[in-house]
This record gives structure tokens, sequence and C-alpha cells, in this order.
């Protein structure tokens, strides 16, 4: 189970007299914060509906919204900043793969390399 609220992702600090709800559908549980539970307009969570709609699964809905929504922002601001490098003379296609390396790990970086040149002299780039 998450630490975070099913409505508004706060994470639970320890301690926390946080309500734990069950899904009438799934049966699973989670959490909500005090904040949340107080009431976000008017709604409230009922514990074990089995009606039509779950309200556990329209939280899980409107946390994937907000989530895509941050997931475009820092795309836009990864686009403009290389754009930014774009116009001050840098080759952002290299930028892109040393971001790449960086994020590997140093022994698949290793292997990655030693392949490239098998390959290379194999076909007499070497």
């Amino acid at each position: 189970m998450s630490n975070l609220c099913a409505r508004c992702d706060a994470k639970q600090p320890t301690g926390a007299d946080w309500s734990r709800h069950t899904s009438g559908l799934t049966g699973t549980s989670y959490l909500v914060c005090p904040t949340c539970e107080e009431g976000k307009g008017g709604m409230s969570i009922r514990e074990g509906d089995s009606g039509a709609t779950d309200d556990q699964l329209k939280l899980f809905v409107e946390r994937a919204e907000r989530l895509y929504e941050e997931k475009r922002g820092i795309g836009d601001d990864i686009r403009d900043l290389f754009s930014e490098m774009k116009a001050v003379g840098y080759d952002t296609k290299i930028t892109r793969e040393v971001i790449r390396l960086r994020a590997m790990a140093p022994h698949d970086r290793a292997e990655r390399d030693a392949l490239l040149d098998t390959y290379r002299a194999a076909i007499g780039l070497g």
C-alpha cells in the first residue's frame, strides 16, 4: 500500500492520523489525508461502497491526470532547454547521446563501447 494520499498525493508523515478506506470494487486498502477527508469540495469517500462508481478509481484517474500534466510541463521545459542549446551552437543530438551515456552504469557503458569497437573493426571503420 502506498503512503500517499489517494486524493492529493501528499506524503504521509510518520505517526499521522490518516483515514484508511477500502475500495468497494477491488477490496484494496488506501489512505486519505485529514485535509481531503474533511471534504474536498464537500465530497466524502464512502467506506465499502459497492455502487457502480468507485471513489478510489476516480482518485486514481485524477492523480494520473495531474501526473500527465506535470509530464507535459517537464517535456516542454526539456524542449525549451534543447532549443536554447541549439541557439548558442551546441549539437543537440550529441548532447542527448552524452546524457544517455551518463545515465548508463559504467560496466554497461564499457560493454557498449567494446561491442561498438568490435563491430566497427568488423566492417572496416576501425
